[in-house]
């Protein structure tokens, strides 16, 4: 489980702290759901059958509760990725949302990155994750404000810990879960 300090809004509408893209990772807009750019330390760590719980920010546009989840059912590295044809809608190209397929064709960085992952693009190409389309999910602002009010009280019971906000519970590096916490927050978003 981690934050997803970018992504600030479910809805596709334009966000990213005022500038004009829609966020694109974890990557929920075509199907299969997938994550190939942020935290590449966490995307190393994962294994096939994990679940990745992505929280918002503090500063998102809805309540800081989590978004989505994907449980992995492939790794693969990003030149693998862009020769995928069920992958072909998650390359990056002049599109918003944007792909997280961070390579063009010739596993070079892609251009329509504009910048943003070009000094971590090294740390960032081996490993891109895909998701379950039918064990994943990602929440809509109704399903997020309905859960958000009992977030913490739900991660203080499930993880039993102590702690006032998400951050507490999660902190920058993010957590990893057992077997039992997984299955309880997952009937807990379920529910």
């Amino acid at each position: 489980m981690y934050i997803a300090g970018a992504f600030e809004t479910v809805n596709r509408s334009k966000c990213g702290r005022g500038k004009a893209w829609i966020d694109n990772d974890p990557h929920f807009w075509t199907s299969p759901p997938t994550w190939g750019i942020c935290r590449s330390d966490l995307r190393r760590k994962v294994n096939l059958g994990d679940y990745v719980f992505f929280v918002l920010p503090k500063h998102a546009r809805h309540p800081q509760m989590i978004f989505g989840y994907i449980r992995v059912i492939e790794k693969i590295n990003h030149v693998t990725a862009f020769s995928r044809a069920n992958l072909v809608t998650k390359r990056m190209g002049k599109k918003d949302p944007n792909g997280n397929i961070i390579v063009n064709s010739r596993g070079r960085y892609n251009r329509f990155d504009l910048g943003a992952h070009q000094r971590i693009f090294e740390k960032v190409k081996p490993e891109y994750v895909v998701g379950d389309a039918r064990s994943s999910r990602f929440f809509d602002d109704k399903k997020i404000r309905a859960l958000a009010p009992k977030f913490v009280a739900t991660l203080r019971k499930i993880l039993q810990a102590k702690g006032q906000t998400p951050f507490e519970f999660i902190t920058r590096y993010g957590r990893e879960l057992s077997e039992s916490q997984v299955k309880s927050l997952l009937k807990w978003l379920r529910s």
